[in-house]
C-alpha cells in the first residue's frame, strides 16, 4: 500500500467524520476539529499517555508470560504422544470457550487490578499459542 492511500484514506475518514458530526447531534458525535486538539491536548498535558504505557505494560506481561508457559508446554505435548492424549480432551473442551466469558470471575476471584487483566490477557493469547 503506497503512502499516498493510507494518506487519503484517512483524510476520507476525516471527511466523513466531520459530514456525520454535522448532521447528528454534537453531544453524541463531536466534530474532528473539536476531538483533535483536545487528544493531543490530553496526550501530553493529561494522564492519557500514562495510562497508555500501563496498558502497554499489561498487555506486554500477559503476552510474555503466556509464551513463557504456552511455547514450552506445546513442544512437550508435540512430542509425547502419552501427554497429549492425555491433554488434548481438556485443551480442546476449554480452547472454543470465550476467554470474555470469564472475565466476571476471575475479578471476582482477584479484584480490581493489575492483576487479572494481565491474567485475561494471558489466557487469550495461552491455547492460540499452545495449539498453534
Amino acid at each position: 500500500m503506497k503512502k499516498r492511500d493510507v494518506a487519503l484514506a484517512g483524510l476520507g475518514i476525516l471527511v466523513f467524520w466531520q459530514i456525520i458530526a454535522v448532521i447528528i447531534d454534537r453531544s453524541i458525535l463531536p466534530s474532528p476539529v473539536v476531538v483533535i486538539p483536545v487528544f493531543f491536548e490530553e496526550l501530553w498535558h493529561g494522564n492519557m499517555l500514562k495510562h497508555t504505557l500501563i496498558s502497554f505494560w499489561r498487555v506486554l506481561a500477559g503476552m510474555l508470560l503466556a509464551v513463557a508457559l504456552a511455547a514450552p508446554a506445546g513442544l512437550v505435548l508435540g512430542q509425547s504422544k502419552k501427554l497429549n492424549r492425555f491433554f488434548s480432551p481438556v485443551i480442546y473442551l476449554l480452547y472454543p470457550i470465550p476467554k470474555v466469558v470469564l472475565v466476571p470471575i476471575i475479578l471476582l476471584f482477584f479484584g480490581i487490578g493489575d492483576f487479572p487483566k494481565i491474567i485475561i490477557i494471558f489466557m487469550i493469547l495461552f491455547f492460540q499459542i499452545l495449539v498453534l
